[in-house]
């Protein structure tokens, strides 16, 4: 589990990696000066928030979802390294488990090992086809940190499944302040 400051930060150092990968060193230098100002650096689900903030104020709403989605995406090696001996993926008892199993337990890993540590509430449950992630974040969902987490997950399942690609959906709920991350239990073409 990220029980620590030390912990928090090398998050918050695998998604600013993410960020150079995506936008480039000047933007990256932009959003770290305004990062430092803010005082949020490893402060978890209120670092994401910010840096969807700063994307949505830059690009504009819909831009910064695929470039929060990108961003998780190219996040994820840098938090699998980082976290490599908690999250157990290189484990060969992991590796030889059926594929279906390893998504399962990868999920719950990510979700307890990372994400929920950091401050990001969420309820997680199974319907008939996909595993279903409602965020609770507090605020709307310009400002939800859903995009990048599903850009993990999605870099995270086709890292664990061997390529294949499981289809990934963010929806805003109903109710206030939650967001749903859907996430279909078959690969396209399987």
């Amino acid at each position: 589990m990220i029980d620590n400051e030390k912990d928090k930060t090398l998050f918050s150092d695998a998604i600013k990696k993410g960020f150079y990968e995506v936008l480039g060193g000047e933007e990256s230098v932009k959003y770290r000066i305004l990062l430092n100002r803010s005082d949020l650096i490893g402060r978890g689900a209120e670092e994401i928030m910010f840096m969807k903030q700063f994307l949505s104020e830059k690009f504009g709403t819909k831009e910064s979802e695929g470039l929060a989605f990108s961003i998780g995406k190219n996040s994820y090696l840098f938090i699998k390294s980082l976290f490599e001996k908690t999250l157990n993926f290189q484990d060969m008892d992991f590796r030889f488990l059926p594929t279906q199993r390893r998504i399962e337990n990868a999920l719950e890993e990510l979700k307890s090992v990372v994400f929920c540590p950091l401050g990001i509430k969420m309820d997680c449950y199974e319907q008939n086809e996909a595993f279903i992630w409602k965020l609770d974040t507090g605020c709307p969902i310009e400002k939800s940190p859903a995009y990048l987490i599903s850009g993990i997950l999605q870099e995270m399942l086709t890292d664990i499944s061997g390529g294949r690609f499981f289809p990934i959906s963010v929806n805003p709920c109903d109710e206030t302040e939650k967001t749903e991350i859907v996430i279909a239990k078959r690969a396209l073409g399987h």
